[in-house]
């Protein structure tokens, strides 16, 4: 896939994209035959530039593209940041075929403000889910996908940078795509391992990766715990990754961002066994371990100003006879102990072991998680928001922000007091899940168990249970996993 420009249009051009608004019937640096193209449109009243609509033209192919779509963006002054992106990608879906290679699309002046959106927009629908069939089926998926993508603007040098960006961002959340929806026996943890060593090669970053034998003896017994049903075989690794960008300061070198990803390749539930129809999708549940990898694919290549430090613990949460049961009382790696009250919350228990340590070595300014941690955030917030807590305020607000600048929404939920004493164990220190209220905010109350173990540090939790995995995706989205995190994380990283 690649981004070329040309300032002006040309007859090898696929289908040429057109954004247009409703009630404007003149737009600058458009071509003077596209300009009449379109004002016959709107003069025989074919197409009025109501948000979504659209019409194509088909020509003989001399001077023009052959195929030309007009596409309508509704009012200029109504316009919404997120409207152009999904609004080119919706279009874009149904014009996918063998005979489209090669899109083009017209900048007009108009428009430049959304460039981006436009350009992500068009890239991310650029992407499909099927990886495993074969024959015709892998054929027709394949062929679908455009391989070049022509900017029509006569100011390349405004533009380049900020195609490239996208680019390489849109790039890399189909990688994540692909790696949260990859099944569990080809994306095990020893190729999550894998990948994480191929970021840090391709990047210069410092990679770590903590065995098992490694965790015993630091006694990371949290993680080790949902571990034991794997089997005497089955893996389990703490993969840190450490990016420090050049002519970083001293004080700064010294205050990174922590980025924790939960990388639960796949959960069965444990012995609180997860029922039909919640338990055949639970390859996704390595996604919040997926995104961080993925940020890390862009940082030195976006030329990230921060150092940041990436952790994801890697295992899978099955059954056999050495599996942790419910009523076990296990001791974690900063010393407390906790109360084992349901098996099918063990993404906070490896979450836990990951925050304690890295909050520990590295002594962050700021620490951000990501999880699909529970159902109860997809109760409540549904799949178009994530829920986020923490305990610094400017943390939580230049997070949400980020999320409203990518659409990758983010949704406060609260920490109130009463959740801490709840989550407190009767024989233990904390138990990983309340009785008998367990249904009731669940998410805050996961959010107030992983508080335990993030000892003084600024932190901020994020609930991506109902984002990462859909079966009604957004316009510029696939059914499946969304690659949801990585555009709001770099986004984040960006401004912080």
């Amino acid at each position: 896939m690649k981004i070329s420009f040309s300032k002006s249009l040309n007859s090898d051009i696929d289908i040429l994209l057109c954004p247009v608004f409703k009630n404007e019937k003149t737009f600058k640096n458009y071509d003077q035959n596209l300009k009449k193209l379109y004002l016959d449109l709107v003069n025989k009243k074919l197409l009025s530039g109501e948000k979504g609509e659209s019409e194509i033209i088909i020509n003989d192919g001399k001077n023009l593209p052959k195929k030309i779509c007009f596409i309508g963006f509704g009012e200029k002054e109504k316009l919404e940041s997120y409207d152009p992106r999904e609004i080119i990608a919706g279009k874009m879906k149904t014009l996918m075929n063998k005979h489209n290679k090669k899109i083009g699309l017209v900048i007009a002046s108009e428009m430049e403000k959304f460039f981006k959106e436009l350009v992500e927009g068009l890239l991310l629908v650029n992407f499909t889910p099927v990886k495993f069939k074969t024959g015709k089926e892998d054929q027709k998926a394949k062929e679908g996908l455009f391989e070049e993508l022509v900017v029509v603007n006569s100011n390349e040098g405004k533009f380049k940078n900020i195609a490239n960006e996208a680019l390489l961002t849109t790039q890399t959340v189909n990688v994540v795509r692909d790696l949260v929806n990859g099944p569990p026996n080809h994306v095990n943890v020893e190729a999550f391992a894998e990948h994480a060593k191929k970021i840090s090669k391709e990047n210069g970053y410092k990679l770590t990766i903590l065995e098992k034998r490694d965790m015993e003896k630091m006694k990371m017994g949290a993680i080790l715990a949902v571990n034991r049903g794997s089997g005497p075989k089955g893996s389990a690794k703490m993969i840190i990754m450490d990016y420090t960008p050049k002519g970083i300061s001293k004080d700064n070198y010294n205050k990174p961002i922590l980025l924790v990803g939960k990388g639960l390749i796949f959960d069965s539930g444990g012995y609180n066994l997860k029922p039909y129809k919640g338990i055949e999708d639970m390859q996704q549940d390595k996604a919040g371990g997926s995104i961080v990898l993925g940020v890390f694919g862009l940082l030195k290549k976006l030329n990230i100003k921060r150092r940041v430090v990436g952790i994801v613990p890697v295992t899978e949460n099955l059954i056999d006879a050495e599996a942790y049961k419910p009523s076990e009382v296990i001791t974690s790696y900063c010393g407390k102990t906790i109360e084992i009250r349901n098996t099918d919350a063990e993404g906070r228990l490896i979450l836990a072991d990951a925050l304690s340590y890295g909050i520990e070595k590295y002594k962050p300014e700021y620490t951000v998680d990501v999880a699909t941690l529970t159902g109860a955030c997809i109760i409540a917030l549904g799949d178009r928001y994530a829920g986020i807590m923490g305990n610094d305020r400017k943390l939580i607000d230049n997070l949400i922000k980020a999320g409203d600048d990518t659409d990758e929404l983010l949704w406060e939920m609260p920490m109130h007091r009463e959740f801490r004493e709840i989550i407190k164990g009767k024989v233990a220190d904390v138990r990983n899940a309340d009785n008998g209220t367990s249904f009731m905010a669940g998410t805050s109350k996961a959010a107030a168990f992983l508080e335990n173990f993030i000892d003084k540090s600024k932190w901020a939790h994020i609930d991506i249970a109902g984002v990462t995995y859909v079966d009604r995706p957004k316009p510029y989205d696939h059914p499946m996993a969304t690659g949801y995190g990585v555009r709001m994380l770099i986004k984040f990283l960006e401004k912080i």
